[in-house]
C-alpha cells in the first residue's frame, strides 16, 4: 500500500493568468507555463500552433509564436490530464499598479453609477491579483479572468476600466487589464 501512494501522479497545472475568459498580448511571442511531473511531456494548442515541452524540476513553459488580434478561440494544454481554456481573446494586455490612486474602484468614483451600468464591454477582460503578504515572490494567486461588466467592474480600479475602455475604443481590439494595486503598500 505504501509503494503505491508514492507512485501517486499530479495533473499538469497553469497558473490563474491561464483562465477562461483571458487575453494573450497580441504582435509578441506568449509564453504559456505552468507544473506538471518531472520528465511529463506537455503539448500546448493554441489557433493554428502546437507546441511541446518536458517538465523540468516540476516545470515547463512554450512560447507561442506572434499572436494576431482576435478570438475567441480555445487554448489547449495537455499531458497526463487536459486543460482547456475557453473564450480566449488576442489584444492588449495591461498591467494597472500603485497604490490608493490606482486602487480607487469604480464603485466609488465620481458619479459612477451610468457608467457602471453601460461597462458591458465583452472585448474587456478583467484580472484583480489578491492582495497577499509574502516575503518571498509567489508562483501563483487565487483569481481569474472575467468579462468586463456592471458586476465585475464595480469594485475594479477605476483609472483602469476607463483606461482599458478608452483604449479598446481607439484600437479596436480586445483588451485584458490585470489590476495589482495596493494602497499605502511599500
Amino acid at each position: 500500500m505504501l509503494s503505491a501512494a508514492s507512485v501517486v501522479r499530479a495533473d499538469v497545472r497553469l497558473p490563474a493568468l491561464f483562465t477562461d475568459h483571458m487575453v494573450l498580448q497580441r504582435g509578441v511571442s506568449v509564453p504559456v507555463w505552468g507544473w506538471a511531473d518531472e520528465g511529463e511531456n506537455v503539448t500546448v494548442q493554441f489557433q493554428n500552433q502546437t507546441h511541446r515541452a518536458v517538465a523540468q524540476n516540476g516545470k515547463w513553459r512554450v512560447n507561442l509564436k506572434r499572436l494576431k488580434a482576435g478570438g475567441p478561440d480555445m487554448l489547449t494544454v495537455t499531458g497526463k490530464n487536459r486543460i482547456v481554456i475557453q473564450d480566449v481573446l488576442v489584444g492588449e494586455v495591461w498591467i494597472a499598479s500603485g497604490q490608493s490612486n490606482m486602487e480607487w474602484p469604480m464603485s466609488r468614483s465620481f458619479e459612477p453609477e451610468n457608467d457602471i451600468a453601460r461597462s458591458a464591454h465583452p472585448q474587456i477582460r478583467l484580472f484583480t491579483v489578491p492582495k497577499l503578504k509574502a516575503e518571498q515572490p509567489v508562483e501563483d494567486v487565487k483569481a481569474r479572468w472575467v468579462e468586463c461588466g456592471p458586476e465585475s467592474v464595480r469594485n475594479f480600479s477605476a483609472v483602469a476600466y476607463y483606461f482599458g475602455r478608452d483604449l479598446q475604443a481607439a484600437l479596436g481590439v480586445p483588451v485584458g487589464l490585470v489590476h495589482t494595486s495596493w494602497g499605502g503598500s511599500p
